[in-house]
Parts: structure tokens; sequence; C-alpha cells
């Protein structure tokens, strides 16, 4: 066969791509429209979102079902699951999937949910941390917390004990620090003028300075 014959097989097989400009404009339009009315509305988006401690501990759900879910995810090859020997491990697997998973910087104050970070597969920092916590509380230690620095903005982390110790880890990377909490803390949260942790059953102020 000459190289005549094989052109037209050639010609047949060769497919338009989709010119997709009109639709990317389309999107990008949408996505100028729906920063306007977040724009428009943030006072009254910010305000409907505020939380009180009350709303604040209500966000640490260890037993919602999507945490549930994730949880048992997470420590499948633990099995049998033993709190004093696969605890450490598990909360491991717990700070490794919340820290991989997208950090957003939302534009106004919106709290989302574990459901709603999953659809996502990302969430702001302070939503990764009450993520977090609800899976380590999950995991069988009750005393995890979400910690809070308050300064020009917002630092979050979680904090727990395990075996007398004080572990705290950080939602949006590996760092993982362990030993006196005061210290840690202190050292943690180094300029903050306020510090609170809270989690689905207490709420409590561990640093406040007035501002000058």
């Amino acid at each position: 066969m000459g190289i005549k014959e094989f052109i037209p097989f050639f010609k047949e097989e060769k497919k338009e791509v989709p010119d997709r400009r009109d639709e990317i404009r389309t999107l990008q339009d949408k996505l100028k429209i729906y920063e306007m009315m977040v724009e428009r509305y943030r006072e009254y988006i910010e305000r409907s979102e505020a939380k009180t401690i009350t709303d604040l501990k209500s966000l640490v759900r260890p037993n919602d079902e999507v945490v549930q879910q994730k949880k048992e995810e997470l420590i499948q090859n633990i099995r049998p699951y033993v709190y004093d020997q696969n605890f450490l491990a598990a909360a491991e697997l717990v700070h490794k999937f919340i820290r991989e998973i997208r950090t957003y910087s939302i534009a106004v104050d919106f709290w989302l949910t574990s459901k709603e970070m999953m659809d996502l597969k990302g969430g702001d920092p302070m939503d990764k941390a009450v993520f977090m916590c609800s899976l380590i509380i999950a995991i069988e230690n009750p005393d995890a917390y979400v910690i809070v620095g308050v300064d020009k903005g917002i630092r979050v982390a979680v904090g727990f004990m395990f075996n007398n110790e004080f572990h705290i880890m950080d939602p949006t990377s590996s760092a993982h620090a362990k030993g006196d909490k005061e210290k840690i803390i202190e050292e943690w949260f180094k300029g903050d003028k306020k510090v609170y942790e809270f989690n689905d059953r207490d709420y409590s102020e561990i640093k406040s300075e007035e501002r000058e």
C-alpha cells in the first residue's frame, strides 16, 4: 500500500478539539457575580456566622456520621484498635489526612461542616482544626482541644494529652510538638494576646492580655 492510501485513514482519525473558550468565559462571569454577592452581603454573612462559646463547642462533633466514617477509614489497617497501643499512630494518620487536604483562605467568616469539607476536599485552618479535633476525640481521646491564638489575626492548632504528655499539631502542616503543655503553648502562640481552647464539652481561656 502506498502513502496515498494512508492519507484518508489519517484524515478520518482526526478529531476536532471542542472550543471551550465561551464556556470558560461564562464560568468566569459567574465567579465574578458570586464574588460581588459575597462582598455585598459580607456583613450579614459574618453576623450570622458569628459564634458564641456554646456555638463553638457544638462545632466539634465526634459522633457526626461523616466523622465516624472517616475515622473508620483511617484506622481500618489498625485492627484490632487498642487505645493504649494504637492511639498515637491513629492520631498521626488523622494529622496526615487533615494537613493534606487543601487549605483555603475564605474571604468572609464562614464555617464549613465536615461533610462540606469532604465535598470540597479542604477548608480554612479553623475548619480543619475543628474536623481534626472531632476525629481525635472519635479515636477515643476525649481531651483533644482546638487551640486558638488571637492577635491581629488568628492561629489554630489541635492539642491533646496522651500518656501524661501534651501533644500539639498544626492542621495545615506537619508541625508537631510534645512535652509540657504550658511551655509548648507559650512557645507555639508566642506574641498572641489571647489564647483559648475548646472541644465539644468545654471552653477555657489559657491566656488573656489587655491591649494597650
